[in-house]
């Protein structure tokens, strides 16, 4: 079988100048944005003393404040011309950028930069068990590397992380072991399992004939939109610039909550299918299980040449629970 990876939805070495240049584009609407406000408050100021230079004008007006006046009435011009210029002129144009850079962000959640390609996670990278993430306050691409699984020499690519579809296929509602119930889904979030802070194994959206792939993540926020809530769940891996982690919104159904250390957790029998974080990475994959122990589950994972490995109980989850 082929390793196992998740590879990272920020810039890989192919998109490095794309990445570049949007960075670029950034900064300088960043900085034309504070131009504009310096402008803005200096016209204000024009404007008022125009309107109190009408008011205390002499009748008739002496010549000196007709310069005055006019004086004043060629900077507001000024001012408003370069506000247009800025706003709508070349290099600057903030309005066209800010249209660039918003549908870029939204290509980059919605679809892979370069989906041919995936990055392997560094095997000197310990396991995630306590890392946490942090909140991103702008642009956020998805996790630095950590372990890579390998098989006869061969890498397999995941799928890069896209914005999750509100729609998704319901699992087969059958018999949950006894402490997993609640753990998924609806469910779940009724039990008041989802919360900022919980960590959650979070489904990613799917293509056409692909199976689809669970990453470990943190709920980072919360909202409530009508009568339902949405999450938002972060990568707690940051990128390769040390950038905090990919974000994503999610529904409920596309959440499975991780048990704290300190949760009883459920006993699943021999012969359970399961879905189980793959040792030394953050990625979920389904498994059965094999032997139980007291701190841990022995799995055979799917398409993995019946290879058996051990895999902490909390990140052996129930995909039929409720």
């Amino acid at each position: 079988m082929a390793a196992r990876n998740r590879p990272r939805s920020g810039p890989l070495k192919d998109d490095s100048a794309d990445a570049h240049e949007e960075r670029n584009m950034w900064n300088q609407t960043v900085n034309d944005l504070k131009r504009l406000k310096t402008i803005q408050t200096r016209a204000t100021e024009v404007s008022s003393a125009i309107v109190n230079s009408e008011k205390t004008m002499a009748e008739p007006p002496t010549l000196s404040q007709i310069d005055d006046l006019q004086a004043l009435y060629r900077e507001g011009l000024k001012l408003a011309d370069e506000e247009q210029k800025i706003l709508n002129e070349e290099p600057n144009d903030v309005i066209k950028n800010v249209g660039i850079l918003t549908a870029l962000r939204t290509a980059s959640e919605i679809e892979p930069r370069n989906p041919s390609q995936g990055k392997s996670r560094n095997p000197k990278r310990q396991k995630l068990e306590t890392d946490g993430a942090l909140e991103s306050p702008g642009p956020s691409p998805s996790a630095p590397t950590s372990a890579v699984k390998a098989k006869n020499g061969i890498a397999r690519a995941g799928s890069v992380p896209v914005v999750k579809s509100e729609r998704e296929p319901k699992e087969p509602v059958v018999k949950s072991e006894e402490g997993s119930e609640g753990v998924k889904g609806p469910s779940a979030e009724r039990a008041g399992k989802f919360f900022v802070g919980a960590e959650v194994a979070y489904k990613i959206a799917a293509k056409a004939k692909e199976d689809p792939q669970w990453i470990q993540c943190e709920i980072i926020n919360v909202e409530t939109v009508g009568n339902k809530k949405r999450y938002e769940v972060q990568d707690p891996e940051p990128d390769d610039n040390g950038l905090p982690g990919q974000i994503y919104r999610a529904a409920a159904a596309a959440l499975i909550a991780i048990p704290s250390a300190d949760t009883i957790l459920p006993d699943y029998p021999v012969g359970k299918q399961v879905l189980a974080r793959y040792p030394e990475t953050t990625t979920f994959y389904r498994a059965l299980v094999t032997n139980v122990k007291k701190d841990v589950y022995r799995l055979k994972f799917e398409d993995d040449n019946e290879n058996e490995m051990e895999v902490a109980r909390r990140f052996v989850l129930d995909l039929t629970a409720k």
